[in-house]
């Protein structure tokens, strides 16, 4: 039961960035950006609740910062014609500078903040970013099965000209697409922040990274991709605990911290072979 629980609770952050990326991909863009944006989105969550002792305004003003953000982008990428893939990228590359350079401006380092304005209970922030996560999850799966604009987004990638064909304006959903990822992404970074009560530099761990692998290897479907990224977080939760081992306590942590990114590889590597051996 510690097992599922603690694997549920360690793949929150990871959910939301999933279902970001899924938003995105379904557009036809990889949300390249997202583990900047999760840095960024972190610092200003720590930034804005210290600043106006409020765990919801800084929440709040943290999403609402980071989709304003990535939406501007989204227009200046559309108006002049970019490569998304190389936009996405450079965004990724601005959203972790922006985070070291307003951390030395507003706070004077670029290292680890606290506050006593942003100290929570590890038992109580685990329990409610774990059960939002999932709920944040469901309402996007919900917005993009069962509404217009989701389908719009859903097919926007494979079949635009369907959407042109019917008048649809595809900027505007790749815009919508991307700022629902930003949105998602940007309470991926709030709840890594608030689970530690502070804001540590590179907060994300490759977060959205993992989450491309788990979009990756789930191929656009909710469910696989969910069930990656439950498997990601096991192997997680797993190399946190796997110390407290007598077996284990001489492997060096480093080693056994790497197990999820391991498991994230193998499976990358082995995944693909697997399907072709299948359709043969």
């Amino acid at each position: 039961m510690n097992f599922i629980l603690g694997t549920l609770a360690a793949s929150a952050p990871l959910l939301l960035a999933s279902m970001a990326a899924l938003t995105s991909e379904f557009s036809g863009c990889m949300a390249l950006f997202l583990d900047g944006l999760i840095n960024l989105s972190a610092f200003l969550c720590f930034a804005f609740t210290t600043a106006t002792h409020s765990l919801a305004a800084g929440i709040f003003l943290s999403v609402a910062s980071s989709a304003f953000f990535i939406g501007i982008m989204v227009i200046l990428i559309e108006k002049l014609n970019a490569n998304k893939f190389l936009a996405a990228l450079a965004i990724n590359l601005l959203c972790t500078a922006l985070s070291s350079t307003l951390s030395s401006i507003l706070f004077g380092t670029r290292g680890v903040l606290t506050d006593p304005a942003f100290v929570f209970s590890a038992v109580q922030s685990r329990i409610f970013s774990t059960i939002a996560a999932y709920i944040l999850a469901g309402v996007c799966w919900a917005f993009l099965t069962f509404t217009k604009s989701g389908l719009y987004i859903r097919i926007s990638g494979n079949d635009s000209i369907v959407l042109r064909a019917k008048g649809t304006d595809v900027t505007k959903v790749r815009f919508l697409a991307w700022t629902t990822a930003a949105v998602l992404g940007s309470f991926a970074g709030s709840f890594l922040c608030i689970r530690i009560s502070s804001f540590v530099p590179n907060i994300s761990s490759g977060t959205g990274w993992t989450a491309l692998a788990a979009v990756f290897l789930g191929k656009k479907n909710t469910a696989a991709v969910i069930t990656a990224v439950l498997v990601f977080s096991a192997a997680q939760y797993g190399a946190n605990n796997i110390q407290n081992i007598e077996l284990f306590k001489n492997v060096p942590s480093a080693v056994l911290l790497s197990l999820p990114y391991l498991v994230a590889l193998l499976l990358i590597l082995i995944f693909p072979q697997f399907q072709r051996k299948k359709l043969h």
